[in-house]
C-alpha cells in the first residue's frame, strides 16, 4: 500500500491547521453571539437602548467617509492620467502618503490646531478680528468632534484606496476607446462621464469597499472624537460594562458586515478584469496655463491634506508643548513597539510563505481566502474574540490545578496581529511565487528534490525581495495597529500607538505629538521604498 511521504502530509496538513488558528477567533466571536442570539432578553435590550444610535451612526459615519474618499481620489487618478501637469509626479507621490499615517494620528493634528481653543483656530479668530470681521463663537465654529470631523479625517486618510484602484483602472483602459470617442465628439467631461467611469465602475466598488471596512473597523478616530459607531459601543459594552452577551451580539455583527464587504470586494475585483492591455502609450494633453494650476492643486490636495499639513500641525504641537521631550519614555515605547512588530513579522511571513506553497503545488486557495478574511474584521472583535478563548483556556486549565493566563503572555496578542495581519503578507507571498516560472520546480522535482527542498534551496533565494517587502509592511503595520495592542498587550506595556492614545484622550495632544510622529515615520518606510504603485492593500 503507497504511504504519501511525511512532507507531503505536513504541507497538506498546514492549510487547515494554520487557517483553524487565524480564524479561531472569529469562530470564537461568532459562537458567542450566536450563545447571545438565544436569550433574546440581551437582543430586545440593545435594540430598545444602544443598537439603532450605532448603527445609524456607523451608517452615517461609512457614507461621508466615502464621499470624501471618492470626491479627493476620483480627481486625482483621472487628471494624472489625462493631462500633463506640473509637480505630477509628486502629486502622485503626495496622493498614497496618507497611507504612512493612521487615521488617529492625522485626528490628533487637526484637533490640535483646529478645534475652538487650538492654536490655529486662535490665530483665524484673531486675523478675522484685525479685518474688522466678528469671529465665530464656539457654537458657531465647526465641531471637529463629530461624525463630520471624524468622515473628513477617516476619508482624507483611506482616500489613497480609491486613488491607487481607479488610477490603475484608467491607465488600463485602451488608448483606441478615447480616441474612437474624442472622433465622435465626446469633450473631456463627456469622456469622464459617459466612458471613463463606466469602465472603472469595478475598480472603484473594489476601493469604496475597502474605505467602508477600513471606517468600520476603527477604533481610535472614533474614540477620539466620541462618535458612537460599532467599534466604540463594542469597547464600552464589554470593558467599560462588563456585558458580555451585548458585546458578543455587536461582535457578531461586525463580523457579519465586515464578512459580506469582503464578499462584496471580491466580486468587484472579479469584474475588474475585463479591463484590455493597452497596445501603445498613452499621450497626456495640455491644457492652459490657468487650468493646469488648477488641476494641479487637485493634484496635491490630498497629499496635502493626509499627510503634509498632519505631520506640520503635530511638529507645530510638538515645538510648543510646555513639558520637554523625555526620550528615555519615548525610547521604551519605541522599542515595545518595535519588539512587537519584529514579532509579528517572524511569525507571520513563514505562516504565509507556507501556505502560498500549498496553495502553489496544491492549487486550493481556500484556506487562503478563509484565512484572508481576518483582514477585514475589525480589531476589536478579534481580540474579544481571544479574549473570550483566553478565558476558557485558563477555565480549563484550574480544573487540573494549572493556574495560567494568556493575558499575561504575548502569545495572545500575537495571535490579534495574526488574525489581523496574515494578508498583508500573504499578498507579498503569492505575488512573489507567481513570478517563479513552475517548469523550475519541475526541473528540480525530476533531480529527486522533494517539495520543501524545493522551496528551501529554489525559491527561497528567488523569493527575498518578497519575503522583505512582506516583512516590512508587516513591520510597519504592527506599529500603527491600535485596538488590537490596545486591548490584548500584557500590564505595564506602552507602545507608540497606545502612548499616544492615550494622551491625546487625556486632551495631551501636544505630548502626544512625539509618539504620533514617530509612527509617521515608520509609516513613511515602506511608502518610499516600494513607491505608490506596490503598497496597496488588498484584503482578498
Amino acid at each position: 500500500m503507497f504511504k504519501p511521504p511525511i512532507s507531503s502530509i505536513l504541507l497538506r496538513a498546514s492549510g487547515p491547521l494554520f487557517t483553524l488558528l487565524i480564524g479561531l477567533p472569529l469562530l470564537a466571536v461568532a459562537g458567542l453571539g450566536l450563545h447571545a442570539l438565544a436569550d433574546l432578553s440581551s437582543l430586545l435590550a440593545q435594540i430598545e437602548t444602544t443598537l439603532p444610535r450605532y448603527l445609524l451612526t456607523s451608517a452615517a459615519l461609512c457614507v461621508a467617509t466615502l464621499a470624501v474618499a471618492l470626491l479627493l481620489g476620483v480627481p486625482v487618478a483621472w487628471f494624472s492620467t489625462q493631462y500633463r501637469l506640473p509637480l505630477q509626479r509628486l502629486s502622485i507621490w503626495l496622493a498614497v502618503l496618507p497611507l504612512a499615517l493612521p487615521a488617529y494620528v492625522v485626528a490628533y493634528g487637526y484637533t490640535d490646531a483646529l478645534d475652538y481653543s487650538g492654536w490655529l483656530a486662535i490665530h483665524i479668530r484673531e486675523g478675522m478680528a484685525a479685518l474688522g470681521l466678528t469671529p465665530p463663537s464656539p457654537a458657531q465654529w465647526p465641531p471637529i468632534h463629530s461624525v463630520g470631523g471624524a468622515a473628513l479625517v477617516l476619508g482624507v486618510s483611506l482616500s489613497p484606496y480609491i486613488t491607487l484602484l481607479a488610477r490603475a483602472a484608467f491607465e488600463e483602459s485602451p488608448p483606441s476607446l478615447q480616441d474612437a470617442a474624442r472622433s465622435m465628439g465626446l469633450g473631456s467631461q463627456g469622456m469622464f462621464w459617459r466612458l471613463a467611469l463606466p469602465m472603472a465602475r469595478p475598480a472603484l466598488a473594489a476601493g469604496s469597499a475597502l474605505v467602508v471596512m477600513e471606517t468600520l473597523a476603527d477604533y481610535g478616530t472614533v474614540a477620539f472624537f466620541s462618535v458612537q459607531t460599532f467599534s466604540t459601543g463594542l469597547y464600552k459594552t464589554w470593558f467599560s460594562y462588563g456585558d458580555r452577551s451585548g458585546a458578543a451580539l455587536l461582535g457578531l455583527l461586525m463580523l457579519l458586515l465586515a464578512l459580506g464587504l469582503v464578499y462584496l470586494e471580491r466580486r468587484a475585483r472579479g469584474r475588474a478584469e475585463f479591463f484590455a492591455t493597452p497596445l501603445r502609450m498613452r499621450s497626456l494633453r495640455e491644457v492652459g496655463p490657468k487650468r493646469r494650476l488648477v488641476l494641479c492643486l487637485v493634484c496635491l490636495l490630498p497629499g496635502l491634506l493626509g499627510f503634509v499639513l498632519p505631520v506640520a500641525f503635530l511638529l507645530a504641537a510638538a515645538a510648543s508643548a510646555e513639558t520637554e521631550l523625555v526620550l528615555p519614555q519615548l525610547g521604551g515605547q519605541a522599542l515595545a513597539s518595535v519588539h512587537y512588530a519584529l514579532m509579528a513579522a517572524v511569525v507571520l511571513v513563514p505562516v504565509a510563505l507556507v501556505l502560498s506553497y500549498r496553495q502553489r503545488l496544491l492549487g486550493s486557495g481556500l484556506p487562503q481566502r478563509l484565512a484572508g478574511s481576518g483582514y477585514a474584521v475589525p480589531g476589536l472583535v478579534v481580540a474579544v474574540g481571544l479574549l473570550s478563548i483566553s478565558g476558557w483556556v485558563t477555565e480549563m486549565l484550574s480544573w487540573v490545578g494549572i493556574g495560567f493566563a494568556l493575558t499575561t503572555t504575548v502569545l495572545l496578542i500575537l495571535g490579534g496581529y495574526l488574525t489581523r495581519f496574515f494578508t498583508v503578507a500573504q499578498v507579498s507571498m503569492e505575488a512573489g511565487l507567481g513570478r517563479i516560472t513552475p517548469s523550475l520546480d519541475w526541473s528540480a522535482r525530476s533531480l529527486g528534490l522533494s517539495a520543501w527542498q524545493v522551496l528551501a534551496r529554489l525559491h527561497l533565494p528567488l523569493l527575498s525581495r518578497s519575503i522583505w517587502v512582506a516583512a516590512l509592511i508587516v513591520f510597519v503595520d504592527v506599529v500603527k495597529e491600535l485596538p488590537v495592542t490596545l486591548v490584548l498587550r500584557p500590564f505595564n506595556v506602552e507602545t507608540l500607538a497606545v502612548a499616544a492614545h492615550g494622551l491625546a484622550s487625556d486632551e495631551r495632544l501636544a505630548e502626544a505629538a512625539w509618539p504620533a510622529l514617530t509612527i509617521a515615520l515608520v509609516g513613511l518606510v515602506p511608502v518610499l521604498l516600494l513607491g505608490p504603485q506596490k503598497r496597496q492593500r488588498n484584503p482578498a
